[in-house]
């Protein structure tokens, strides 16, 4: 049985850049992204889940987050440059039709990969994601800190806040440390989520999509989500009773199970 201490993690350069992820099992390859402002952190716990189920799992700190610096010094402002950067690193390592998932900023990424390379992946699983996720105003100015000091502290907040109501103080003040390095890279992150529409191009995925949605998460709203699994022909949306923006987080067991349930039951994974 897998645990966190056997995760192995390693520097790869991806587009010219230093760029850090964490592996762990053998495999069905499974590439997990991370929500706006955090890291592969938020994975540490469902990578050995996911790894006992047959997958050989991924987590990557996206450019300018944690270990990854940012290509050529400047953050990505758009889903569409972390969705790429995201394919160059499968490219990089070679990995052949995974499964793509993430969460939040990571959602829209999955998303907005399956839109551009839906014919290179297994299936994709955007959790707290949407296809247009205008839930966040544009954050432009927040990145000057005379202009916003308490910049920081909002994303502590906004982080904690989006927890399911029952989630353990100690993973509350966990979930807190992870976002404490993104004062810069969240703006961009969070712009990112604010603009990102690509509801126009889901008509197009044939690969399997299924769309998770805590019910606790009050900015991935219902019927966005739902309008999202109905735009793609082999989409599904599933509601989590109990759970808030960080379904991987919150709740490893029950969202390694509904993966490996979802991609068993696709021909994926035995």
């Amino acid at each position: 049985m897998a645990t966190p201490e056997d995760i192995r993690g390693h520097y790869v350069k991806v587009k010219g850049t230093r760029t850090f992820y964490d592996e762990l099992g053998a495999g069905q390859a499974i590439v997990c992204v991370h929500t706006a402002g955090a890291s592969s952190l938020e994975y540490q716990y469902v990578l050995p889940l996911l790894a006992d189920r047959g997958f050989h799992a991924y987590a990557l700190d996206l450019p300018g987050h944690s270990r990854s610096y940012p290509v050529k010094w400047k953050q990505h402002r758009s889903i569409h440059e972390h969705a790429e950067f995201v394919h160059a690193f499968i490219k990089t390592l070679k990995l052949k039709n995974p499964v793509v998932m993430g969460c939040s900023i990571g959602g829209d990424i999955t998303l907005d990969y399956a839109a551009h390379h839906w014919q290179e992946m297994a299936a994709g699983v955007p959790m707290e994601g949407l296809a247009r996720s205008p839930t966040f105003p544009l954050p432009s100015g927040l990145i000057h800190p005379a202009w916003a000091p308490g910049w920081q502290d909002m994303m502590e907040r906004a982080a904690v806040e989006s927890l399911n109501r029952q989630c353990p103080p100690d993973k509350i003040e966990e979930l807190r440390w992870q976002h404490r390095n993104s004062q810069v890279s969240a703006v961009g992150d969070l712009e990112a989520w604010a603009k990102h529409d690509v509801r126009a191009l889901l008509p197009a995925v044939q690969c399997p999509m299924l769309v998770v949605r805590g019910e606790d998460d009050f900015w991935v709203p219902k019927e966005l989500a739902e309008e999202t699994a109905r735009l793609m022909p082999k989409g599904q949306v599933m509601h989590l009773k109990n759970i808030g923006h960080y379904p991987m987080f919150e709740d490893p067991l029950l969202t390694a199970d509904l993966i490996t349930k979802f991609c068993r039951k696709n021909g994926i994974v035995k």
